[in-house]
Parts: C-alpha cells; structure tokens; sequence
C-alpha cells in the first residue's frame, strides 16, 4: 500500500501521466526551435530558452509535485539541469 501511494496524490489520484503545462510545451517548444535554428546565435539563444524552461518546470514539480513521485522526478531534473 505505501509503493501505491507514492504514485497519488492526496485525494487517491495517480499522478504519474498528467497533461504537460506551459513550461514543459516551452521546453519542447523552444528545443524543437534550438534544433531547427539556421545560426548559432538564435540557437544559443533558443537552448537557453529550453534550459530555463526545464529548470522552471523541475522547481515547480519539485516544490509543488502533486504527489511523491512528481516531486521526486523534478528534484531529479533540477538536479539533472542545474549541473549540465
């Protein structure tokens, strides 16, 4: 019972797939554009973007996961994010 409720939330929910929300489509968004960018410059920029988006979305799930698990995949990216 206690493996189970690391993947809900306080309600009984399982949170492990959720929609995305606007900073993880920003991420996809802006790395989909960093890939296609004709100069270095934009794709710099557009990277940056990405990263910023990623480290936006790992802080929220990381201090505002809506379970164990959420917060636990989050810590993870920041982790993962902040040390690239």
């Amino acid at each position: 019972m206690a493996i189970t409720r690391f993947f809900r939330d306080r309600t009984g929910r399982q949170t492990v797939f959720l929609w995305p929300n606007l900073p993880l489509l920003a991420w996809a968004g802006f790395g989909a554009a960093a890939g296609m960018a004709l100069t270095p410059r934009y794709r710099t920029l557009l990277h940056r973007a990405s990263r910023g988006s990623m480290l936006w979305w790992a802080a929220g799930e990381a201090f505002r996961g809506r379970s164990p698990f959420r917060r636990t995949v989050g810590a993870a990216a920041l982790v993962r994010s902040l040390t690239r």
